[in-house]
């Protein structure tokens, strides 16, 4: 008798620790394996520059592949795998437009929208891709910045943004 109801307390304290991590209910999204590397985009510390040439050595082998498994996982709106295969070359910073839209739109629709408007933000700076005015207006209005959401739906709507005339609609 006293074994089951050890047995059962161990079960429920697995339990409430699985579901409350300090207080706060675990929310399963990208925030558990994704995010191990999130400490490699934060630091300032630079990389050995040795290993992050080879990293990107190694990127530039591998990007045409990648970036085909990327859009393949954005159609099939596993967000989390996109951001899963993207996010460990993040660090090496490639001048990669299609790279950061990617990272961006895993981000995005994850409900992330700072990291989205970073790398969107990035995207953009590279390659004036217009459809990526409709994904910073609104991560811009997501985190706050209702001044800056709206000069990139009407820049959007401008350049015939079809989501981002609409959003100017409403």
């Amino acid at each position: 008798m006293k074994k089951a109801l050890l047995v059962l307390m161990l079960c429920f304290i697995t339990l409430l620790t699985n579901s409350f991590v300090w207080g706060q209910e675990f929310k399963p999204n990208l925030t558990q394996g994704v995010m191990k590397y999130q400490a490699l985009r934060d630091t300032e510390i630079d990389p050995n520059a040795a290993l992050r040439e080879q990293g990107l050595k190694d990127w530039k082998q591998k990007r045409d592949t990648i970036i085909a498994k990327a859009k393949k996982l954005l159609e099939l709106k596993d967000y989390t795998g996109v951001n899963q295969l993207l996010f460990p070359y993040d660090y090496l910073e490639p001048d990669d437009a299609v790279f950061y839209e990617y990272l961006g739109k895993s981000y995005y629709y994850a409900g992330l929208f700072q990291p989205a408007l970073d790398c969107f933000k990035l995207s953009y700076e590279q390659k004036k891709n217009s459809e990526l005015l409709f994904f910073l207006g609104h991560s811009y209005e997501k985190t706050g910045n209702e001044k800056e959401a709206l000069k990139m739906y009407k820049k959007g709507a401008k350049e015939g943004v079809a989501a981002c005339q609409a959003k100017l609609a409403e």
